[in-house]
């Protein structure tokens, strides 16, 4: 589960997307990003939280990668990872209530 912290309107999510791939890519190449295998589960733009999944041996890749994410087209933001679960109904659980 990952909080997106932004003074501004999250972005879409089709610019999350790209922008996490781009940085994986960036940082380890297209082998790299197919071992990590990432697919955003749920986005949550007005909630600030996304759950993004990823190989279960790939998770500090990830981790690092979206560490190093500080903004997002022309809004910046931090990308902070406030749960790891190993299943997609655990991780749902985590999110804040609406």
């Amino acid at each position: 589960m990952v909080r997106i912290i932004t003074e501004d309107n999250s972005p879409p999510e089709g610019k999350f997307r790209e922008a996490i791939w781009q940085q994986l890519q960036q940082i380890y190449g297209e082998l790299g990003v197919s071992r990590i295998g990432f697919w955003v589960m749920s986005y949550h733009p007005e909630h600030h939280f996304s759950i993004i999944r990823c190989q279960h041996n790939q998770v500090r890749e990830l981790r690092a990668a979206l560490a190093t994410i500080k903004q997002i087209g022309h809004t910046p933001l931090l990308l902070q990872v406030v749960g790891i679960s190993g299943t997609i109904r655990k991780a749902k659980t985590l999110l804040p209530n609406k």
